[in-house]
Parts: structure tokens; C-alpha cells; sequence
């Protein structure tokens, strides 16, 4: 048996206040006419606990918030959730403890790495989240398989009615039946099956490709093959070998290009010597035509007139003033010296002009020579770029689109190899995949065997259970048993024949006496297979509506409410025992020890007169 599951109140606030309904004992029945609330009461129970399944009646919605006060082993809980907005986070708090955090989690998430709040109350409970291909085992399918049986399903449709998957992978984990090792090998072996019918699927088109002529020949389109690849290796070596020279001329080329360049350097700076040595030359040879000037007039003197009237002053005698005649003293001294002096500068003039002139001509034949080795050097590069790099260029481009060329020739042929190749390939690829399949059915097998062994065992005594829970209900009943597989029902009664729950009376009381037994045979389970991992709780809505009826409705109502309070009496293994929270359209017709009966009219509304909370 699961954890024992026990509520002990449901609280709600409207307009800031709140309100509470409680469950003292262990069996609990509502009690109303149709439409009375009851349904609404049973959805909105557990709710907070962040079910999706349940439905948020217009009694829910109109609460700003709704909680539910239960134990799980012992320890009280505390789950808070917002009426009016369903998709709000959903608060649990453990009430036992008061220095443990208050979980806020999503009603729903897309993360696989966040918690839900359904996912943490089924953790609580010890139940496994199984997976098995699109179908899971949640709190919303144990809720709706093995928790709670409603009222419009309850006497139309097994166990809630939900997808046949997933009320038998919640029924496997509630049986302890689920193993993870065995989902895994399950998995796998489905694959490995998928995978080799692929593969002899593909074989099988290939062959139509074959007998067809679709594929060629592999010999001829192997020998083609080889016969590229011979081509494509000689064209790889003469690009290669190309490739070299190309590498050598570009090296030779660049000395060629470094050498004109130190020649044009040194072309430009013997150009810059024999400017500025014509420079110096220029500015000499003018200094030296001045001089000259400057000499011939001192030698030459021209005629001078007076300063007084103008006219052309007589020749006077060496040493006389040309313009009064008198004796001049110092006067032809001075002029000797000017003439000296003159002399003596054009003469070192003269005599720099020589030698400029004879640096102009060194430096003019320098640039010359350096000019003459620049144009050689430039035109020795230019030459050898086009007898030697040019062709070398164009004979490694040519070696390389070969290559390249022949290149892709082997590769379209090596694909088209694959292609003629591909039905010996594929052959041994089915016959891997059908080993690795077989070895995969086989591990499968093995450990599905023994599990077939404990499910026989399981089922066998969940159906004593099933058939003893029946007759209570029902003496009639002869014979009751519940698929290993499916875990469907067959049920037989005195002078008739066995009958599926699909088989049963359409909406009557057979098949809500096979649900209810159903689940009290599997708490009975419960409690004697310690792998049996059953919640406690059981929820049901409306099971019979003949408590007010008389003859055989009336007794078979009788019989499974008692059924429904004896499964009360036995406590689960924490010492707590199954808690039974009931609906019913009549009031029970005797009082039960222990049995408490809330009754629901229009005077009476589960929500709109419930009592104040006042803690």
C-alpha cells in the first residue's frame, strides 16, 4: 500500500474571507438531489493540488483562492491554489515543519527539468513518473484511473474512461509492475525492429532499381574507377611537379624584382648627387661671372662726368682726382688693391668651377650608370616574368584543373560504386540490423518473462479480491476475472455468461458495482503485496442512486456503501487507514459508526453556506 492520503479540511476565500468544510473520519458522504453542488463539491476537492483534469466549475472560479489541508503518512500539507486563474503557480507548504520552505511550482511547465505541483504531490505519494512512447503516468491519470471514479463515467465508462494506454501504465505503476529497465529494453527492441525494416525496405527498392537497370555494373564502374584514380594520381604528381616550378620561378622572379629595386634606389640617388653638384656648380659659375665683371671694370674704367655740371671730366694723369685734377693720395694704391682682390677671388673661383666641374662629370656619369642598371635590371624582371613565371603559371593552372577535373571523376564514380555496391552493403546491413534486433527481443524477452510471472501473480490476486468485492456487492456474481494485459474485466453471474465491462447493462448498476470493486480489490491488494504502491484516498461520485429505491436497487445500494465504509476499517500499513469521501443523491438509510454526512440542498450549498474559518 501507497502512503496513506487522509484530508482533513477544504478551505476557500471569497471576498477576503475564508470559509472551510471538514472531513472528520475516515468516510465521508455527500448528500443531495441532482444538482444540489455535489459534482461541483467532489472537482473542486483536491484541485489545489494542481490537477488539470478537474473542472473549474463557476463556484471554483468565483474564489480567490482555494486550499486543502490533508496528510500524507502522518504529515500534514498545506496546498494553495488560485481559483480564478488555473494556470497560477500552486503553493505547498509542510505544516509539521515549521523551518521548511513554502514550494511555489507550475500547474504546468514545458522545462522537463521543472516540477510541477502534481509531479511533486505524486512524489509524495511514491508514485513513479512512467513513460511509454506518448503516453504517461501523471497525477491527473492516477487521479482519474485509481483515485476517483465520477459521476458521468461511473456507469458508462471502465475506470474513468480515459485512453486505454494510459490506464494501464498507471494501473502497472499503482501494481508495482512498472519497471524502467524493462520500458527501456521495450524501447529498444522497437527501435532495433523500425530500424531493420528500414533497412529491408531499402533493400528491396534497390533490387527493383537493379532488375530495371536503374544501377550499373559494379565490375565496369569499378575498373573506371580505378582507371581515374591512375589518371588522377599522374595529373596530382604533374601538378605537383608543376607546382614547384611555378614555386621556383616565382622565387627567382622575386630576386629579379628585389635587385631592380636596389638599382632603381641607387639610380635615385645618383640623381640626387648630380642635382645638387649642379646646384654648387651653377651657383659657383655665377659668383665667378661677377667676379670677372667686377674685375674687367676695374681694369676698364669708364669715363665718369662731374658732379657738378654734368660733363665728361678731361683725363687726368695717374695719381690725379679725375674731377678736380689735384693729387689723390692713396688713390692709385687703392685701386690696385681692388683689382688684386678681384683677380684673386675669380682665379679661386675659377679654380672651383674646375673642380665642381669635374665632380659634375663623376656624378654624371654615375646616374648614367646607375640609370643604365635600373632599366637593365627592370628589364631582366620583365623577362623573365614572361618567358619564365607566365608559362610556369599557366602550366601549373592547366596541371590543376586536370587533377581537380579528374578529382571529381573519381568521386562521382566512387558514389556510383557505393550505389552498384549497395545491395551486398545493404544485405549485410539487414542482417546486422535483424541481429541486433533479435538480440534486442531477446534481453526484452528475458526480462519480460519474469515480469509476466509477478504481472500473472498480481492480477490472479487483485481478481480474488475483485470477485470477494463483487459478491459483497452483488451475491449474484459467480465468477470475476481481470486481464493480466489490459487489466479488463470479465464478470459472470448465476445463469449467464461471462461479460466484458463493455458487455455489462448500458448505464446501470453492473457497471458501477465493477468499477467500485475494482478499486477497493486493488487497496485490498495493497495492503497484502509490499511492492503495491495504492493511494489510500478514494473518491467517488454518485456510486448508485437507489438508496431510495426499493427491492434489488435499493439492497445492491445498500451492500456497496457498506463495502465502500468496511474498506475504512482496515488501516493502511502507517497506521492509517483508506479514506473513502462519497456522493449520493439519498441519505444513508441507517447510521454508520464513525461515518459523517454532509448534506447538500439549495438551502444548504457546499460553498455558498460553508462555515467561516477562523484560523
Amino acid at each position: 500500500m501507497g502512503p496513506s492520503l487522509v484530508i482533513e479540511r477544504f478551505e476557500f476565500q471569497r471576498g477576503g474571507v475564508w470559509y472551510a468544510r471538514y472531513f472528520k473520519g475516515l468516510v465521508t458522504f455527500m448528500v443531495g438531489h441532482s444538482k444540489a453542488g455535489k459534482s461541483t463539491a467532489v472537482e473542486a476537492l483536491l484541485y489545489p493540488l494542481g490537477l488539470t483534469t478537474a473542472t473549474v466549475m463557476p463556484e471554483v472560479r468565483s474564489c480567490q483562492y482555494l486550499r486543502l489541508v490533508f496528510r500524507v503518512a502522518g504529515v500534514r500539507w498545506q496546498a494553495t491554489r488560485s481559483g480564478s486563474d488555473p494556470r497560477a503557480r500552486v503553493s505547498l507548504k509542510n505544516l509539521d515543519d515549521p523551518r521548511a520552505i513554502e514550494h511555489s511550482l507550475a500547474v504546468t511547465s514545458s522545462k522537463a527539468t521543472e516540477m510541477t505541483a502534481g509531479a511533486f504531490v505524486q512524489d509524495l505519494l511514491g508514485l513513479s513518473a512512467a513513460v511509454r512512447g506518448t503516453s504517461r503516468a501523471g497525477l491527473d491519470e492516477f487521479y482519474t484511473t485509481v483515485m476517483a471514479l465520477r459521476q458521468n463515467t461511473i456507469a458508462s465508462e471502465f475506470l474513468g474512461g480515459g485512453k486505454d494506454a494510459s490506464r494501464v501504465l498507471a494501473l502497472e505503476v499503482v501494481l508495482g509492475l512498472w519497471n524502467e529497465e524493462l520500458a527501456g529494453l521495450e524501447k529498444n527492441a522497437s527501435e532495433t525492429e523500425s530500424r531493420a525494416r528500414a533497412a529491408q525496405s531499402a533493400l528491396r527498392q534497390f533490387k527493383k532499381l537493379r532488375d530495371t537497370g536503374a544501377l550499373a555494373d559494379p565490375d565496369s564502374v569499378r575498373a573506371e574507377c580505378e582507371q581515374k584514380q591512375h589518371e588522377h594520381q599522374a595529373a596530382a604528381g604533374r601538378w605537383q611537379k608543376a607546382a614547384g616550378a611555378l614555386t621556383a620561378a616565382v622565387g627567382e622572379h622575386g630576386r629579379l624584382v628585389a635587385l631592380h629595386k636596389a638599382a632603381d634606389q641607387q639610380r635615385r640617388k645618383a640623381a640626387r648627387q648630380a642635382e645638387v653638384v649642379q646646384g654648387k656648380l651653377s651657383r659657383v659659375m655665377a659668383d665667378q661671372a661677377r667676379t670677372e665683371g667686377e674685375l674687367a671694370a676695374l681694369l676698364n674704367p669708364a669715363a665718369q662726368d662731374c658732379s657738378h655740371c654734368g660733363q665728361v671730366l678731361p683725363e687726368r694723369a695717374p695719381g690725379l682726382c679725375p674731377q678736380c685734377g689735384l693729387v689723390h693720395p692713396g688713390g692709385q694704391d687703392r685701386r690696385e688693391r681692388q683689382i688684386a682682390t678681384a683677380r684673386t677671388r675669380s682665379e679661386r673661383l675659377a679654380r672651383k668651377v674646375k673642380a665642381l666641374q669635374e665632380d659634375m662629370t663623376t656624378v654624371a656619369q654615375a646616374a648614367q650608370e646607375a640609370e643604365t642598371a635600373a632599366a637593365d635590371a627592370l628589364a631582366a624582371r620583365d623577362a623573365y616574368d614572361r618567358d619564365h613565371v607566365a608559362s610556369a603559371r599557366t602550366l601549373a593552372q592547366s596541371a590543376e584543373k586536370e587533377a581537380h577535373g579528374l578529382s571529381r571523376d573519381v568521386a562521382q564514380l566512387k558514389r556510383r560504386l557505393q550505389d552498384a555496391d549497395y545491395i551486398s552493403a545493404q544485405e549485410t546491413a539487414v542482417a546486422a540490423a535483424k541481429e541486433a534486433m533479435e538480440q534486442a527481443q531477446a534481453a526484452r524477452d528475458a526480462v519480460k518473462s519474469a515480469q509476466e510471472v509477478r504481472r500473472k501473480a498480481v492480477t490472479g490476486r487483485w481478481s480474488q479480491f475483485f470477485l470477494e468485492r463483487l459478491r459483497q456487492i452483488n451475491p449474484a456474481v459467480e465468477a470475476a476475472s481481470i486481464d493480466p494485459l489490459d487489466f479488463t474485466t470479465r464478470v459472470k453471474e448465476h445463469g449467464d455468461v461471462d461479460k466484458t465491462f463493455a458487455d455489462s447493462s448500458v448505464g446501470g448498476s453492473p457497471r458501477a458495482a465493477t468499477n467500485v470493486a475494482l478499486l477497493l480489490a486493488l487497496r485490498d491488494l495493497g495492503r497484502v503485496d509490499p511492492l503495491a504502491r495504492v493511494p489510500p484516498l478514494l473518491i467517488i461520485d454518485s456510486p448508485l442512486a437507489g438508496l431510495g429505491a426499493t427491492g434489488l436497487d435499493q439492497d445492491t445500494s445498500l451492500r456497496l456503501i457498506d463495502t465502500l465504509i468496511s474498506i475504512a476499517d482496515d488501516p493502511s500499513a502507517d497506521g492509517y487507514a483508506c479514506q473513502v469521501i462519497a456522493a449520493t443523491n439519498d441519505p444513508l438509510s441507517r447510521p454508520y459508526p464513525g461515518v459523517r454526512e454532509i448534506h447538500i440542498n439549495d438551502e444548504h450549498r457546499f460553498f455558498d453556506h460553508a462555515p467561516v474559518h477562523a484560523g
